[in-house]
């Protein structure tokens, strides 16, 4: 058969092969995310608020903002991917007449979510308003079609059908003060609030603005206790924390509730069909508030913590726990349904560890202080492998045979075989294999080791960070700071024997570390203000010792690296830092220990395009609190102003992440690190863990021919088409089947991206497309096949 003949074949079967495959089939071969996609690894388990919206749950988490679909028992994680406008939602109510879903932000910004076709309106007139002390939305409270917010500052009323603000009752205390609102309620015409100053009322026939229509029924009591209301069948209840509920029979009268909980706080009061429905610490109570009689209270074992509940229409219940997140549980009250992602069990982490040969990603939490002290945390670390999290705790593996749960691990790295190795900044040096399969190394275990505590307690042996040479040995950084003792180690795990790294000055404060490509170490000195510490460079062979703390700029220009974050090699074999001024770089660090070599540390710069023009040092004056080099020696900067990328030698900015324009749930970027295997990036913040699928990646031993995705295109698809597999920074050439060229570049590392776009800047048209690549060399050549459908 002739090549012609043969293409059309490919073309055809391709088509073919499109045309029955059904929607998202391609896109479910693969649980990563899509070149240039985000995946969101949020823990769900610490929900806060609920609202029902027809077929679906929304549930607002501490770390996390989701639905349940009612139907498929499915959970969906949501963020500003899916057109939300900020990150942290508080609190929800649904408008059950309009369709619409209120979703409010911890910083007081309003999105309204219409449910019908998706369309989301920001009303952000409370977050841009300056006010004095906090702006806290506590409850929301529909009626009719008005939304009342209660808040710190007073009371906000919504037009949900002009989606804008109608009115805000903010002076409404005694001589127009401010008092916090914690919840509202409307009933035949009056508003009622509980607030800092007691139960309020007012008529809203009258005029709320004035502070002087308001009545105080209850006044103050010591530690706000007045924080529910709602309404139960035309009454208007309210729970006194610690005492009891209360109903309103009339002007000024309050009146105990028969059948109410006695001596509870009260954390939600939710009118429903089954009666009202009372959160409490421990169970959620139904309560006829007519007759008071009590209906089964809802006590399932799965409810730690909970604090909203609702009554849906089918006659379950929905509960949001915060310690095991959405539960929906039987009318019995007794049996109970868990939905949560998989994910990792806290947001809260102190580093990642990405490592390609075993394509695994390793969270540590814990860690330390930004001047080094002990947190005291006993977390865990988790684990992403084949696209789901394993939670290595003291809660997932109870039993110290199991898991001997280390406080604050900081760090981690892999030897060839897999093995993990994982810092504790007081437990010392855990070696981990599997549960159970593990040695735990310290002044009081599997001796004998070099490992010191900093005090004659051994539970403040403190390993600060690890790595691996290329013999798989293990470098231990056991920060002590015991005056003229060493405090790096290096751990053979074939022999399970130790060596001491002599001593150098600064040896027993050491922070980071990193191996050159001639396997001399490079360490931190640990943070201290003023001390002029910064980095130090030993070759454990020769007891050769170089000390830097400035790196040096463009005409004389000079800064000082003494505050370091983070030190990493880069795969020119060149040592960045990262410190509290921005990056710096070692070129050449094999010359470090060369006494005719006078080069040291050197600034990067971002170039204005002029010959003479010098530009400016790389996020200058930026904090860097991480780096990772991704597989075209791209630089990922963690800082605290989002996430950046930047050409190898940093002189150009690439991308910058913010919670503006990504999913990111934070600014402050803790730490990243880069799966060479896939591409993904993987990004820790102080409100959790997001992964972003980036185009460079390492292919390891031969190439194979280029694995494309996704692959057929459908005419909706407008992402970029990932290449990956290549010969690491192969020339890549993509032709049309005449062998017309349609676009060339050549790989970050062993992956193209490609935006089905031609040198013109046009999408191309319907076809099948040919891939052909090869190294640099011409050699390790092939030919891949991409099928395009167009509108």
């Amino acid at each position: 058969m002739s090549l012609s003949l043969r293409l059309h074949a490919a073309l055809l079967s391709l088509f073919l092969l499109l045309a029955f495959l059904p929607a998202g089939t391609a896109r479910a071969q693969s649980a990563a995310a899509g070149y240039g996609e985000w995946q969101l690894h949020l823990p769900t388990n610490r929900a806060l608020a609920l609202a029902e919206a027809d077929d679906r749950v929304y549930v607002a988490a501490q770390d996390a903002f989701f639905y349940l679909d009612k139907k498929l028992g499915t959970t969906r994680l949501l963020s500003r991917r899916d057109g939300l406008s900020d990150v942290g939602v508080s609190t929800l109510a649904y408008d059950s007449v309009g369709q619409k879903l209120l979703v409010v932000y911890q910083n007081a910004n309003l999105d309204l979510l219409r449910l019908q076709d998706g369309k989301i309106s920001n009303l952000n007139d409370i977050f841009r308003k300056d006010i004095n002390g906090g702006k806290t939305v506590y409850q929301v409270q529909i009626t009719g079609r008005r939304a009342y917010l209660a808040a710190s500052f007073g009371i906000v009323v919504l037009d949900l059908d002009k989606r804008e603000i109608r009115d805000s009752y903010t002076n409404i205390g005694p001589g127009g003060t401010v008092v916090q609102v914690y919840a509202t309620a409307v009933a035949n015409g009056t508003l009622f609030a509980a607030t800092s100053n007691g139960l309020m009322r007012t008529s809203l026939a009258g005029n709320p603005l004035d502070f002087r229509t308001w009545t105080t029924d209850l006044p103050a009591l010591p530690g706000n206790l007045y924080r529910t209301l709602a309404v139960q069948q035309g009454r208007v209840v309210a729970g006194i924390n610690g005492d009891r509920l209360y109903v309103y029979t009339g002007p000024g009268r309050w009146q105990p509730l028969a059948g109410s909980p006695v001596g509870v706080n009260f954390r939600q009061l939710t009118a429903s069909a089954a009666g009202l429905l009372i959160t409490e610490p421990a169970q959620v109570s139904v309560l006829d508030v007519v007759t008071g009689a009590r209906r089964p209270t809802l006590r399932p074992a799965l409810l730690r913590n909970p604090q909203a509940s609702l009554r849906s229409r089918d006659g379950s219940f929905y509960v949001a726990d915060f310690e095991n997140g959405l539960l929906r549980v039987a009318p019995d009250g007794q049996q109970a349904e868990q939905f949560l992602t998989n994910a990792p069990a806290g947001a809260q982490a102190f580093s990642v560890l990405a490592d390609a040969r075993t394509n695994t990603v390793n969270i540590f939490t814990g860690g330390y202080t930004d001047r080094y002290l002990q947190r005291g945390l006993f977390r865990g670390f988790y684990e992403f492998q084949q696209g789901q999290w394993t939670n290595i705790t003291s809660t997932t593996l109870p039993s110290l045979a199991q898991y001997p749960n280390p406080q604050d691990l900081t760090r981690g790295v892999r030897t060839a075989d897999g093995t993990l190795y994982v810092g504790s900044y007081g437990n010392g040096l855990l070696e981990w294999k599997a549960p159970g399969e593990f040695r735990l190394f310290n002044p009081t275990t599997n001796l004998p080791n070099p490992l010191r505590s900093a005090i004659a307690d051994p539970t403040f042996t403190r390993v600060t960070d690890v790595a691996a040479d290329a013999e798989n040995r293990v470098w231990v950084v056991n920060r002590h700071q015991i005056a003229g003792q060493s405090g790096l180690f290096v751990f053979d795990p074939v022999a399970s024997s130790w060596r001491i790294i002599d001593y150098f000055a600064g040896s027993e404060n050491l922070d980071r570390i990193a191996l050159d490509d001639a396997g001399a170490a490079w360490v931190s000195r640990a943070r201290a203000p003023g001390s002029g510490l910064g980095m130090v460079a030993h070759n454990a062979e020769t007891r050769e010792t170089r000390y830097y703390n400035q790196a040096v700029g463009r005409e004389g220009a000079a800064r000082d690296i003494n505050d370091i974050y983070d030190v990493v090699k880069d795969r020119a074999g060149d040592i960045w830092v990262g410190t509290n001024k921005g990056p710096a770089f070692f070129p050449n660090p094999g010359g470090a220990f060369d006494l005719q070599q006078t080069s040291g540390f050197q600034l990067p710069y971002v170039d204005k395009g002029g010959e003479d023009e010098v530009g400016f040092a790389t996020l200058d004056n930026r904090k860097i609190n991480a780096i990772a080099i991704d597989g075209a020696n791209r630089k990922w900067f963690a800082t605290e102003s989002g996430l950046w990328l930047f050409t190898a030698d940093a002189n150009e900015v690439l991308l910058h992440f913010t919670t503006e324009n990504s999913p990111l749930p934070s600014n402050t970027i803790v730490d990243v690190a880069v799966n060479d295997k896939t591409g993904e990036v993987f990004v820790v913040t102080d409100a959790g863990v997001v992964s972003y699928r980036g185009d460079a990646t390492i292919t390891e031993g031969k190439p194979s021919c280029a694995s494309v995705f996704p692959n057929p295109i459908r005419p909706d698809y407008a992402g970029p088409v990932g290449i990956s597999g290549l010969a690491n920074n192969a020339n890549v050439k993509i032709t049309d089947v005449a062998g017309r060229l349609v676009y060339q570049t050549r790989a970050n590392g062993g992956t193209v991206s490609w935006n089905l776009a031609d040198y013109n800047g046009q999408r191309v048209r319907s076809g099948v497309y040919l891939v052909l690549t090869s190294d640099a060399d011409g050699k390790n050549g092939c030919v891949s096949k991409i099928a395009v459908v167009s509108k």
